[in-house]
């Protein structure tokens, strides 16, 4: 027959050897009941798990899409504003130029032109978030120089070039600020508009302004779909509008004959008409994408919720009997607890 020795101490210690088990249980119960979730998906899921981490995966790819959908909305609203105020100025200037005089004042039109031309590198200079919205997928440097800054040459200097180049070549071998100019003549002035000056915007001429790309940005909008979501300065409207303002106040017109300055002013008049249309057709592209963008972007807000259903009936727990548990492990803590104490009284000391 075998004896066990029982002690003080052993009974002391018997309730304390299951309240580290109670107390890892019920952090993981106060866990549960916080965040509404298996404190140890892994554990409570099995196999099951490798569903749960593929669901929220791309749960997250949605929630990175949609941000950069936020981001690429952003900009194609700045952009949109930026031509909004490109489109209106080359109209008014358009309709200013339709409405002069047989003797207009060529002064106040010259400084016009140039304002607008101004006005037109500082909105292609636009930027949001840091990064340049005309600049293609240039996004960090300034699309447009001054135009008598980049280069060189700049675009003043290129004009100013074709313009006093030999007749051969199609210029006029006098500045604009000759008086001779006076001399041009219609037909010349008209060869020259539709030779060498336009050349130089239609051509790699026109670098001497636009630092931009050719190729625009292209997003990622929804996990099978990718649209380009910005412009640039290269386009043909912006070279448009540029050639205009500068054909108005930079090719001597105070200077020139009544036929020619009216060849000039004509084909101003023409050209930002064109240009005008090629701004609502970006514009109308631009629209297009955003209106896609944003379908993508409720499109996956529908898939999200349901990612969070499928995920939260893997994960989730039942808040109440999170919560039934935690009270009972409360109260068998403090069961020990009280256990302990009374254990501790137990001496003989005490009945001696």
């Amino acid at each position: 027959m075998k004896t066990t020795f029982i002690s003080t101490v052993t009974l002391w210690n018997s309730p304390r050897s299951s309240l580290d088990r109670l107390q890892e249980s019920l952090t993981k119960a106060n866990t549960e009941l916080t965040t509404g979730r298996h404190a140890d998906v892994g554990l409570a899921l099995g196999y099951k798990v490798g569903e749960s981490l593929s669901l929220r995966q791309q749960r997250a790819e949605i929630d990175t899409l949609t941000d950069s959908n936020s981001v690429a909305l952003q900009r194609i609203k700045t952009t949109d504003d930026a031509l909004n105020s490109i489109r209106d100025d080359a109209t008014k200037f358009r309709d200013a130029l339709v409405g002069l005089p047989l003797n207009p004042p060529v002064e106040i039109i010259k400084n016009q032109a140039e304002a607008y031309l101004s006005s037109l590198i500082s909105n292609l200079n636009t930027s949001v978030g840091g990064q340049f919205v005309f600049g293609g997928i240039n996004t960090k440097a300034d699309p447009a120089n001054d135009y008598a800054g980049g280069g060189p040459p700049s675009l003043k200097d290129l004009v100013a070039g074709a313009y006093s180049a030999p007749t051969a070549s199609g210029g006029f071998n006098i500045p604009q600020s000759d008086p001779a100019v006076s001399g041009i003549t219609a037909d010349d002035m008209n060869d020259f508009l539709d030779g060498p000056f336009k050349a130089i915007f239609e051509g790699t001429g026109w670098s001497a302004l636009s630092n931009a790309s050719d190729q625009n940005i292209q997003s990622l909008i929804s996990p099978t779909e990718k649209v380009e979501t910005s412009t640039n300065a290269n386009t043909t409207p912006m070279r448009q509008v540029a050639m205009a303002y500068t054909m108005i106040f930079d090719l001597g017109i105070e200077t020139l004959s009544p036929a020619a300055r009216n060849v000039v002013l004509k084909k101003a008049i023409d050209v930002l008409s064109t240009a005008v249309s090629g701004l609502i057709d970006v514009q109308a592209t631009l629209g297009t994408t955003q209106a896609k963008t944003d379908t993508a972007t409720e499109r996956m807000a529908l898939q999200k919720s349901i990612y969070d259903e499928r995920i939260g009936h893997l994960e989730s727990v039942d808040p109440t009997e999170a919560k039934v548990r935690v009270d009972q492990l409360m109260t068998q803590i403090q069961t020990s607890y009280s256990l302990t104490a009374q254990l501790k009284q137990l001496s003989l000391i005490n009945y001696l």
